[in-house]
């Protein structure tokens, strides 16, 4: 059966690379492998995504999620791509939003017990940082088995 494309995955990219400024948009076949999908994706899911953007600020992600809402693209974010339930597997033809580079801890107030971070902030780095300051992160479920 034919499929009918409005717009070409050229034209999208270029949509891609004009949202995303200061992150980048990779399409390197070897980079889309290695992150569309994980080892546990078997059989017709495992297709490569159209890219990969990744994110180094709240604009870069605007930015793509623009693009995806304009073209009806699938978003599936991504930041240490280590899950074990390919839940942050990219689809075939989407754009993966990584947002590994996004690890900064932006603030820790103890007045207000408050810290806010990037979404790639790592539990731990951010328990060392309260700590600093005479607090803690309660890191959830550390060790926990869940059977």
């Amino acid at each position: 059966m034919a499929t009918f494309a409005a717009f070409s995955n050229t034209d999208i990219l270029q949509d891609l690379r004009s949202q995303v400024s200061a992150g980048a948009v990779v399409t390197d076949p070897a980079e889309l492998k290695k992150y569309s999908y994980s080892e546990n994706m078997t059989g017709e899911g495992a297709g490569l995504a159209l890219a990969i953007v990744e994110a180094q600020n709240t604009a870069d992600i605007q930015g793509a999620l623009a693009t995806a809402r304009k073209y009806h693209i699938p978003i599936v974010p991504q930041s240490a791509h280590t899950s074990t339930v390919i839940g942050a597997d990219g689809l075939p033809g989407s754009i993966i939003l990584s947002t590994i580079k996004m690890n900064h801890i932006l603030e820790i107030s103890k007045a207000d017990s408050l810290a806010v971070v990037e979404p790639a902030v790592i539990n731990g780095d951010l328990d060392q940082a309260a700590r600093k300051q005479g607090m803690f992160y309660a890191v959830p479920f550390l060790g926990t088995k869940w059977y």
